[in-house]
């Protein structure tokens, strides 16, 4: 069995500090979801002590992350399960990092997941899975890819089909990348979107990006994680790419599953569906026929 080669740069980081929290809420009387995966890899982390006290750090100086991601966590499981439920069999997660729901959600057969991340951590996610010895619950397709650059053409290559409706996801991404570099990212995907496909997402409020979330950036630079965009706009934002969104605050008790979430980070989640075209306006619905998204603060 390969070594397991963990990645140890900031964005990585983040994604094991994900899995640190999702192991945690396992041992919660009601758990909103459990996940064998972090479990498994946070066990890895008690023998390498120096990367386990960095992902420590990051937990201390963000003390608002835990309640969030376990909420943000069990709203994309749900939106997930929802459109596998719809006939969707293509996923694709973009920057998965150590997302285990391809070891852990329900999936009809048929379904294809595509996990897209940078090399290092494609090929640490693919170690990880084997050695956790948990079998993954539909077929799990790593791609090797850059965000910032072309992802369509390897995504195509691994087996990828734009004909077919897919569900996508970008958990705990677009706040990483510049305004620009999302709206390209955003482009590209709604290019390679059939009918009835879905787009699931989470974003930063424009307000971290000032006071409110100084302290919280200033601890994370250390790290090398760095906030490059926030917006309060993403229904309209979507909807000008060709997506009818439904946008909900972090803290809305409606997707909390009776959970209070710390109101740092301050952020947004949505769920969209892609729209049909009209004439004149590609990829846009008429201002008449388009429904107001639920966006609570």
């Amino acid at each position: 069995m390969p070594d397991l080669k963990i990645p140890e740069d900031g964005l990585s980081q983040t994604a094991l500090y994900t899995a640190w929290v999702r192991c945690e809420e396992a041992g919660r009387p009601q758990p909103l979801f459990t996940d064998p995966l972090a479990g498994f890899l946070v066990a890895e982390l008690e023998d390498r002590p120096a990367l386990a006290a960095s992902v420590a750090q990051m937990r201390a100086i963000s003390s608002g992350f835990p309640s969030y991601h376990v909420v943000r966590t069990r709203f994309f499981d749900d939106r997930i399960g929802h459109a596998l439920e719809g006939g969707v069999r293509q996923v694709v997660v973009l920057g998965a990092g150590v997302d285990g729901r391809t070891t852990r959600l329900p999936c009809p057969p048929g379904t294809r997941w595509f996990e897209l991340d940078l090399p290092d951590m494609t090929e640490f996610k693919t170690t990880l899975v084997a050695r956790s010895g948990l079998t993954p619950t539909c077929e799990r397709i790593g791609v090797a890819a850059d965000l910032r650059t072309d992802w369509a053409t390897p995504l195509r290559a691994a087996g990828f089909d734009p004909g077919q409706p897919s569900a996508w996801l970008a958990e705990g991404l677009l706040m990483h990348l510049t305004p620009e570099k999302g709206d390209v990212l955003l482009a590209a995907l709604t290019a390679l979107s059939a009918p009835g496909s879905h787009l699931f997402l989470d974003h930063l409020q424009a307000s971290m990006l000032g006071e409110q979330g100084a302290q919280l950036r200033d601890g994370l630079d250390k790290h090398g994680v760095i906030f490059r965009a926030a917006r309060d706009d993403i229904e309209d934002w979507l909807g000008a790419a060709g997506w009818r969104a439904s946008v909900y605050a972090g803290v809305d008790p409606v997707i909390g599953h009776g959970r209070s979430v710390a109101p740092v980070p301050a952020s947004w989640l949505a769920a969209a569906t892609r729209v049909v075209s009209t004439p004149g306006h590609p990829g846009r619905q008429s201002r008449g026929n388009r429904p107001t998204a639920r966006a609570k603060s």
